[in-house]
């Protein structure tokens, strides 16, 4: 029994369509099987990454000197500072993050925290560069 040939078909747009088996075709040239694709690597294990931790406390991180004319004015304040911290855990950068309303302040704070030194960002258990917000609060005695 002779098999039949196939027939051309037309493309159209339909809303659904349906699988339809293809005909065997004797004139089409079979594709060669694509290469797989190279296995990714397992992704590695997380390591955790800690902020850099001021403590000042235990790092005995001397407090800022309160500006002589800003207490004889009464001025307090919080100022709010953005500290870059090496690995061996020294200071690089200060940036005022808030000021404090008063720029005497806000400069007592930077030149402490320039001192200061700080417990580093770990990637596993090795100390990497990091930032940390210190608030440096200036309040006077009642």
């Amino acid at each position: 029994m002779p098999k039949p040939k196939a027939q051309p078909r037309t493309a159209t747009s339909k809303p659904v369509a349906k699988p339809v088996a293809p005909a065997p075709s004797v004139a089409a040239p079979t594709p060669a099987p694509a290469a797989a694709p190279a296995p990714r690597p397992a992704p590695a294990a997380p390591q955790t990454t800690t902020a850099p931790i001021g403590r000042a406390g235990y790092l005995n991180n001397p407090p800022p000197v309160y500006p002589p004319a800003a207490a004889r004015r009464h001025q307090e304040g919080t100022t709010m500072l953005r500290v870059h911290v090496l690995p061996n855990g020294r200071t690089d950068q200060v940036q005022v993050l808030q000021s404090s309303g008063v720029p005497a302040l806000d400069e007592a704070a930077q030149a402490a925290v320039r001192q200061w030194t700080f417990i580093p960002a770990k990637r596993g258990d090795t100390p990497v560069e990091g930032w940390v917000n210190v608030p440096m609060a200036f309040k006077l005695a009642p």
